[in-house]
């Protein structure tokens, strides 16, 4: 038998160098044509072609959006679908391939592109749910396209695809939305929801193990979030100070009330989870260990206890943390988790503005539609001052928004 031997491909293999960053770039952000023709650049490095064209389908139009080997002026021509053999191969779906396109019925003469110098051909579908979304071309100077090179370009077609695929599902749901600023940075973070009682689904199927592992994590969260919140006084007024040392003040006392522990624990095992506990909580707030109507605390605490049990969770460091309102208990944490930025649909509490300036985190409210556009993942950029929220913004509106605070 043979002795198995493990090789490691290692940098320096062009063909799969340059597979690996075709991609990487599939995933970037950016402007569509930077993207797709940094793509071009890799697809003619692994092929040895002298010209590499990526045509993406506008309606009943193929229009370049990416080149390389032509001049930076080619990018922009149109084709119609069907006209000229990129044309075909949209019509056809299929590859199609020549030896000397000039010399082809279908040809279709681009002036000023100076194609007719690299008269060898073959143009591969880029399908998507069954339709053509754009054409990849590759072409040279000699040489018919061989079965095997055929296929390897309908193979590298598929993760320009994806770039397409992907870019057009976020430029569905670009928007710029306006709220009320706080204070901070423009900062980018990928969107992270901080859920109600009522959305936490996973609740009903919490253990009493998984409520003390939370708290603990919990305890731990206020420790690291005190340790950045030292120039709280001199980061806010004396209310917004005061406001916010009540808040840490009462997370610290809900975390070691072993009523409101015994009550947790009870909660998960009833079917509604721990959002009995905060109906309870509200009815009877004396009885649970403290004092006063902190309901919405106790709303807040049960959430990120149901956050903190969620593997899938979506609020990792630098995420930016969403939620229909924000109270000082989801500061404290995404300030001790390493949120990037909070933002609110509705309201910021005092106390919530105060421990989010004190860590130097942006925060923005009353931002209206962040619901409706932002999904878990999705790439945002916050400006804490103005109060404004771009949901998978270009770098050029990125731009756009430093100016506008520079201004």
């Amino acid at each position: 038998m043979p002795k198995s031997v493990v090789t490691v491909h290692h940098r320096g293999d062009r063909g799969v160098d340059g597979i690996l960053r075709l991609i990487e770039l599939a995933g970037h952000d950016g402007p569509l044509e930077t993207m797709l023709t940094a793509m071009c650049d890799e697809l003619a490095a692994i092929t040895g072609v002298d010209i590499a064209s990526v045509y993406v389908r506008e309606d009943d139009q193929l229009i370049m959006r990416g080149n390389h080997g032509f001049p930076p002026a080619a990018i922009g021509t149109v084709l119609a679908v069907g006209q000229g053999i990129t044309g075909l191969v949209a019509e056809c779906m299929r590859p199609v391939s020549a030896a000397h396109a000039a010399a082809e019925a279908a040809y279709k003469h681009v002036p000023g592109l100076g194609e007719e110098r690299f008269p060898v051909f073959v143009g591969i579908p880029l399908i998507s749910g069954g339709a053509v979304m754009g054409v990849l071309v590759l072409q040279r100077r000699k040489t018919p396209f061989a079965a095997d090179e055929v296929t390897l370009a309908t193979a590298l077609g598929a993760p320009i695809t994806l770039a397409i695929e992907r870019r057009r599902a976020s430029a569905v749901r670009s928007a710029r939305l306006h709220g009320v600023g706080h204070g901070g940075a423009i900062v980018l973070g990928r969107a992270g929801i901080v859920p109600t009682t009522t959305a936490l689904a996973a609740a009903g199927a919490l253990t009493p193990d998984d409520v003390d592992r939370a708290l603990g994590r919990l305890r731990d969260d206020l420790g690291r979030a005190l340790k950045k919140l030292v120039d709280l006084d001199h980061a806010a007024g004396a209310l917004e100070a005061a406001a916010a040392g009540n808040a840490l003040d009462r997370f610290a006392l809900a975390l070691a009330d072993q009523r409101l522990r015994e009550r947790l624990v009870a909660a998960v095992g009833e079917p509604s989870g721990l959002r009995a506990a905060v109906r309870d909580y509200a009815r009877a707030p004396i009885r649970l260990g403290t004092s006063g109507d902190h309901a919405a605390d106790i709303e807040e605490l049960c959430a990120l206890i149901g956050v903190t049990c969620d593997d899938k969770a979506s609020l990792r460091p630098g995420a930016v943390w969403i939620g229909d309102t924000l109270g000082a208990f989801v500061a404290i944490a995404a300030v001790a988790r390493g949120a990037s930025a909070l933002v609110a649909a509705h309201t910021a509490t005092p106390a919530a503005i105060a421990i989010a300036r004190a860590a130097h985190l942006p925060i923005a409210s009353d931002v209206s539609g962040v619901f409706s556009w932002a999904r878990p993942g999705d790439l945002l950029a916050v400006d804490g001052a103005s109060g404004t929220v771009l949901v998978h913004p270009a770098p050029t509106d990125i731009e756009k928004l430093r100016a506008e605070r520079d201004r």
